[in-house]
């Protein structure tokens, strides 16, 4: 099957393209690198440089012609969000909206990745981030009743796991961030209280439900978390009891956690992969 990745050097994006890859399908990836790394790069794959919005020029020269889309490839930061809302509509608006234009001309299906940010009991508008991922995703669902796209819409639970970023900056993932922290020796660095309390999912159940949802189409959404979640404090302390509390930041929210059995009924779909032990993987290595 041919297949389009987008954002497909990122975290989740290079499990995803590493496992499509495994099961013989040839994959395309059109990545801009604003978060995307070279280094992730997948044998196997081809990979353009360019930005979503310009997704029908960049296939047509390079003749590839997808059976399905996975678009991960958006901005996908919370607290830089607010000083960075140009990228954030670029990528999420006109990116999105370009390649919605391209799977309804082409009547192909797309796997949408969504933010669990838009579930939150802070709601959808709590920053600029969350508000175009899911005005987004509430457009994929337009497209559907408008024009007839097929589309599964996941909503991710802060993902962990091969590939993720080991705080190449300050807003990387909690689970990266902690990870070098403990391999440094350093304080493990809560924001806040650490009370707010979070859903994690391992990224491998990330792409088992990702790749679940495009076996069959249902015009469906699904949420890819493990029904379960610890406050920021307690996993800090899976790590380390040397922990340095600093400033919160704007809009960050005080849970996530997913609808599993939902889920489960409509996708067949659970998490295999506990945080614990996934820290405690890190740990004895």
């Amino acid at each position: 099957m041919n297949i389009l990745v987008t954002g497909g050097a990122g975290f989740v994006g290079t499990n995803l393209v590493k496992k499509l890859v495994e099961l013989n399908n040839t994959v395309v990836v059109i990545d801009n690198y604003s978060a995307g790394k070279e280094r992730n790069h997948i044998s196997g794959a081809t990979y353009i440089k360019g930005h979503t919005k310009d997704v029908k020029d960049l296939l047509s020269k390079n003749v590839f012609a997808p059976d399905i889309v996975y678009h991960l490839g958006e901005y996908s930061k919370i607290a830089p969000s607010f000083e960075e809302i140009d990228s954030v509509f670029s990528y999420n608006i006109e990116g999105s909206f370009a390649m919605l234009q391209y799977v309804k001309e082409k009547n192909i299906p797309i796997v949408y990745a969504a933010s669990s940010t838009r579930l939150a009991d802070e709601g959808e508008s709590h920053s600029p981030y969350s508000f175009f991922k899911s005005t987004i995703a509430k457009l994929v669902k337009n497209y559907a009743d408008w024009y007839g796209i097929k589309y599964s819409i996941c909503y991710f639970f802060n993902v962990y796991g091969e590939y993720q970023d080991t705080w190449e900056n300050e807003w990387q993932t909690v689970l990266g961030i902690f990870e070098t922290q403990y391999k440094n020796n350093s304080p493990i660095t809560v924001v806040g209280d650490g009370t707010q309390r979070r859903d994690f999912t391992y990224v491998g159940d990330i792409v088992s439900g990702l790749i679940k949802s495009s076996e069959n189409f249902k015009n469906e959404e699904y949420q890819l978390g493990t029904g379960k979640d610890y406050s920021i404090l307690e996993i800090a302390k899976m790590f380390s009891d040397n922990i340095q509390f600093i400033p919160a930041r704007k809009g960050d929210r005080k849970r996530g956690i997913a609808n599993v059995e939902d889920t489960k009924q409509k996708l067949g779909w659970k998490a295999e992969m506990t945080v614990e032990n996934w820290i405690s993987k890190i740990k004895n290595n």
